[in-house]
């Protein structure tokens, strides 16, 4: 395989991972009139913590998404941590999100970066 088609299938595995799941039904609706929840890329890329979302209120998140779309309201999360050379966890939010409002997946870990203690969503602004 040629230098140049491993680079552009590289870029098109980066772009799938970047992908934002519709996490409702019907037609989609305007960033302003739902909530984004963003964890990390499926490609770790040497990054020590990564934080991938797995199933919002019992939808699996394929690997493809990166991010999910949802309405307004209550909803619950599973979220896998996973620590560079340590392994990881398994975590489940239940959380209250807005609309038009963009979150994060952040983690607390133990000392020395050897575990995922917590996840918790962080806002991050529309």
């Amino acid at each position: 395989m040629k230098s140049s088609q491993v680079l552009v299938i590289g870029s098109l595995l980066l772009l799938e991972g970047c992908m934002t799941l519709q996490g409702y039904e019907g037609p989609r609706l305007p960033l302003a009139e739902v909530a984004r929840v963003q964890g990390d890329y499926k490609m770790r890329a040497g990054a020590p913590v990564s934080l991938l979302l797995r199933q919002v209120d019992g939808l699996t998140v394929d690997v493809r998404f990166s991010a999910v779309d949802l309405q307004p309201g209550q909803h619950s999360l599973l979220i896998d941590c996973s620590i560079a050379g340590a392994g990881g966890g398994r975590h489940r939010l239940q959380v209250d999100l807005a609309a038009g409002r963009r979150y994060v997946i952040v983690a607390e870990t133990g000392p020395g970066n050897r575990e995922c203690t917590d996840v918790r969503l962080i806002g991050a602004g529309p």
